[in-house]
């Protein structure tokens, strides 16, 4: 897998303590597709040892995107590089969302920093019919960030306390958005693991396939550590969510031993 200094072009906030990171993308490196990640070391102190890695939120050309969550020290370092500064890049990384099957109706469902890669998945898809649903759901109308979405994509949100979209959870929305969908719906879900577990009892009940892209403390991203390793389904096995995944078929995993 490539790994190169790229350059920051732009790190703004786009919603409470949430940032999108753009940089540089080199031309002979392989073009991101959503649902991979990328890996970034922070600093050149060794502190902290491990680099962190992020799904990509956009790829086009020169530049890639993610969207990430200021939270430790890492990201607080990051959410302090300027543009022209050096970062050091490691990626693409991980398995890509599938295409979903032709005429089926994809609803996309994002919660905290699965915002990034389900944007991503959606403004790719916008080009084509029938055009995707998009869910977006925060505690708040602060946590909805302020990105691009192509205007083809039908975005509807949700907050838990009802200050801006549909008043309940992105899980909630979903519910409801199945209920009025005609058609065959095919979930793809980015978000914390309560969350994806939920995405996952819906579409079970509503008899329709969901991909997830699971959120899993990676060491060393390469497969090597088995830090991420989780639990599948049927036969007793692991499956490594940065070499395996972290985009899984969601009656793969073993929910119940998450």
């Amino acid at each position: 897998m490539p790994l190169f200094t790229a350059r920051v072009l732009a790190n703004q906030e786009v919603a409470h303590d949430y940032y999108q990171l753009d940089f540089s993308w080199i031309s002979d490196a392989p073009r991101p597709v959503p649902g991979q990640f990328l890996t970034v070391r922070v600093g050149s102190s060794g502190v902290p040892l491990l680099r962190r890695p992020f799904a990509f939120s956009d790829a086009a050309g020169e530049r890639a995107s993610m969207i990430y969550w200021r939270r430790g020290d890492a990201t607080r370092a990051i959410a302090g590089y300027q543009p022209g500064d050096a970062i050091d890049v490691m990626g693409p990384l991980g398995v890509a969302f599938p295409e979903p099957t032709d005429g089926a109706v994809p609803v996309l469902i994002a919660g905290g920093v699965g915002v990034g890669p389900i944007l991503f998945l959606a403004n790719a898809l916008a080009a084509r019919a029938p055009y995707p649903i998009l869910l977006i759901g925060a505690r708040s109308a602060q946590g909805l960030p302020r990105v691009r979405v192509d205007g083809r994509v039908q975005l509807r949100t949700a907050t838990d306390d009802g200050s801006a979209g549909y008043a309940g959870t992105v899980i909630d929305l979903l519910d409801r958005t199945l209920d009025i969908t005609a058609g065959d719906v095919e979930l793809y879900l980015c978000g914390p693991n309560p969350m994806l577990r939920a995405g996952h009892d819906l579409a079970a009940r509503h008899g329709i396939p969901a991909w997830v892209s699971m959120e899993q403390t990676m060491g060393c991203a390469v497969g090597a550590c088995m830090g991420c390793a989780i639990h599948l389904t049927g036969v007793e096995r692991y499956a490594r969510v940065c070499t395996e995944g972290p985009v899984f078929r969601s009656t793969d995993v073993d929910w119940e031993r998450l």
